[in-house]
This record gives structure tokens, sequence and C-alpha cells, in this order.
């Protein structure tokens, strides 16, 4: 006859065993459910000779390289395209013969995914103004590689004024080195990144994949990674579920029961989103934590510092646009500005303009974003109230620049 310890453990090596299967069952539908195995992905080898040929970039991770093009969904499920020029901006239909007089770097809501060449920001900016907006934005960017790039090529097409777009979540890019470890499954996204020193200067970690055949090493370099990479211990270590796996969904279960209750409803008949719909909030969540506290707050501050120095020496004005993602939003309605913080420290080092607040008194969230797995950027009627916001206030500026009077303080 069993003890009654005997069935007790029967019973949790049972409940192990579901935990297990079910881990790895809803992992194949949810690539947010991470576990040790993770740690290094099996490479994708087409994947990767796609990428190394189309966006890696040795110094600064990845880039748009010149003369490609590619297709996108749009809104509604439909189709866009965007095509690179020959100095790797993004293409201004009607523009492409001008000198800039401004250069817009940035992440994907200044380079304005999933609508056409002739739909973006930049380019209704172009048509305001009467003067090309030269689009530098790169998907997934943070402003630490926007500004290195921009260092690396404004003397190769200078302009009066310099524009920084991103997004609030940009405080999460700039802490990370392998975005793997912030956005699981990302794993040809290794990047450079700033740290302060002891007197708030900026000294550089250089992207550790800088030749194409560390790519096919990462699991040697995982130990240099986990020190240094900020979102290993932070968040990849705490989600990972390992056995054993009861002990684990326990330890993470804020994150990982939520997440995994609604990959479920996403596999047996779900819209799909459910899943996707908690990472993002997560991610949210995270970034307004970071806003928080001081050492991701303060190097946020130092490149900034840095991109405005460096602009202002080239005689040019600096400014800085914050776009806010679709799931800002929610945060914002409800009142927590999380990153008004790092706003009112940028006061006096150069022309801010904060766009969260006219969203979010705007309402028409299903017009002005494309709310799908990408996150929501901006759709065509999205993009049109950016440039109609910023054009007489960069107007002001292109012509302060041309007046050598540099303009400092916020764009209101």
């Amino acid at each position: 006859m069993l003890t009654a310890a005997a069935i007790a453990l029967s019973a949790v090596a049972a409940l192990e065993v579901v935990a297990f299967v079910a881990t790895r069952w809803l992992k194949k539908g949810c690539p947010w459910i991470v576990t040790p195995g993770d740690l290094a992905p099996v490479v994708d080898h087409r994947g990767l000779e796609r990428f190394i040929e189309h966006g890696w970039d040795a110094e600064i991770g990845w880039v748009r390289k010149p003369h490609t093009a590619h297709d996108e969904t749009a809104k509604g499920g439909g189709t866009s395209r965007y095509h690179i020029d020959e100095k790797g901006a993004r293409a201004s239909p009607g523009f492409e013969n001008e000198p800039p007089v401004v250069l817009a770097y940035g992440d994907s809501y200044t380079f304005s995914r999933q609508v056409n060449d002739d739909q973006t920001w930049p380019h209704g900016l172009s048509s305001l103004l009467g003067g090309r907006v030269a689009n530098y934005g790169v998907g997934n960017y943070g402003i630490d590689q926007a500004l290195m790039r921009l260092e690396r090529e404004f003397d190769d097409h200078p302009a009066p004024v310099v524009l920084m777009g991103f997004v609030p979540e940009t405080i999460c890019r700039v802490t990370s080195i392998w975005r793997h470890f912030s956005e699981y499954g990302n794993t040809f996204a290794f990047k450079p990144s700033f740290v302060l020193d002891g007197d708030g200067g900026l000294n550089l970690i250089p992207n550790p994949i800088d030749s194409p055949d560390k790519f096919r090493r990462i699991a040697g370099m995982l130990p240099w990674l986990k020190e240094r990479d900020f979102f290993y211990a932070r968040k990849f270590k705490p989600d990972m579920l390992r056995f054993p796996y009861l002990w684990s969904l326990w330890r993470s279960r804020r994150r990982n029961l939520p997440l995994m209750a609604a990959a479920f409803s996403d596999r047996i008949g779900g819209d799909g989103k459910k899943a996707f719909c908690r990472v993002m909030e997560r991610n949210i969540t995270l970034t307004a934590e970071l806003y928080r506290e001081d050492a991701p707050l303060d190097l946020m501050v130092a490149i900034i510092e840095r991109f405005a120095g460096f602009v202002s020496a080239k005689g040019a004005v600096p400014a800085v646009v914050i776009l806010p993602q679709l799931y800002d939003l929610k945060r914002l309605r409800a009142g927590d500005h999380y990153y008004e913080p790092f706003v009112k420290r940028l006061a006096g080092t150069c022309a801010v303009a904060d766009l969260g607040p006219m969203f979010t008194e705007d309402d028409d969230d299903a017009n002005n974003y494309i709310d799908d797995r990408y996150g929501g950027h901006f759709s065509a009627a999205g993009n049109e109230k950016v440039a109609r916001r910023l054009a007489e206030d960069l107007g002001l500026l292109i012509e302060k620049a041309r007046a050598s009077e540099p303009f400092k303080g916020d764009i209101s």
C-alpha cells in the first residue's frame, strides 16, 4: 500500500510533467515563454544570411542599407512598401534631389513603418516646410544607436536642424546589448551600449558582434553577455521556466501564469493577440519603472546631452521628438506621465516636443494607429498629425539655424 508521502510525491511528479508539457505546448505559439534552450537559440542560417546582407552593421548593430526595399503589412491588412536611397535614408517622393533642411534620426516611429514612402511624417514635413526632411530612422533603434549613426554620417549630409525621434521605450533599448534578453526571440539584434563613468561621462561598450562569424558563436559569449546586459538579471532570468517547473511557475506566477493563460486562449481560437497584449503592457510597465530609477534616467539624459552637443558643435540646431506607442496611451490617460522627469531634465539642453499629450487627448486611436503584432505604429493619418504638429516649430528652428541663432527650450 502506498504511503501518504508516496502518493504526495507521485502527485507532485505528475503535476511537474503537466507543467513541463504545458510549457512546451504553449511555447510553440508564444515566443515570449522562455526556457533554458532560449539562452543559446538555434541559428536560422537563411534568416541570418538575409540579415547580414540587408541590415547588419559591425559598429551600430543594424541599419537600413542603401538601395534596398521591402513590403510590410499596412493598416487593414494591406501592403505598404519602403525604399532606401543611396545614402541610407528612406525615399521621399518629390524631394529626392534636394539637400535636406532637417535630418530625422531615431527608431521605427521616425522611419514610419507600415506606410508607404509618401505617408511618413518626415515626408509630410517635407511638403509642409517646402524642403526635404531626410529620414534616417531605423526600426528597433535605441537613441544610442541613432546617435552613433548621426556622428558617423552627419558630414556626408549636413542640415541646419537635426531631430531625434523616438518612443519612450527607448530607455529599455539603451540599457540593452543583446535585445533577445529583453525582446525574446530577437536573436540577431546585438548592439553597442553606453555606460556612465564615475563623472557622468559616456563610455562605449562596442557591438560584440563585429564580424558575421560571431553570430555562430553566441553560446561562447554567454558569460560576457550575462554579466553586461542589464536585462539578463532584470528580466530574462526571472522569466525563464525551467526544472522544477512547478517551482519555476510559482516563482514567476505574476508574469508567466497570466501569459500562459493568454497563450492558451490564443491557441484554442482566440483573436491571437491576447498574449501579445500581455507582453506589450508589461513592457510599458517596465519602461515606466526605469524612468523612476536614477541610473537608466541619467544614461538617457547623458545621451541626449551628447546628441545636442554634437549637433550644436556642427553649427546646427538639435531637437527631440517623443512619439508615444499605442500602448503608452492607456498609462498616460490614467494620469501616469511616467517619462515626464526625463522631459523636464532636458530643459535648456535642446528643443523638445512631447507628442504624448496630443495623442492622449485626441482619443482617435483606431484612426491614428495600426493595432497589430508590431505594437501600434502610426497610420498614415497619425503620421499626418505628427507632421502638422511639428511643421511650424521646425520651420522656426530652420530660420534660427540659418540665422545662427541656436534655439533652446520646448517646442510648444
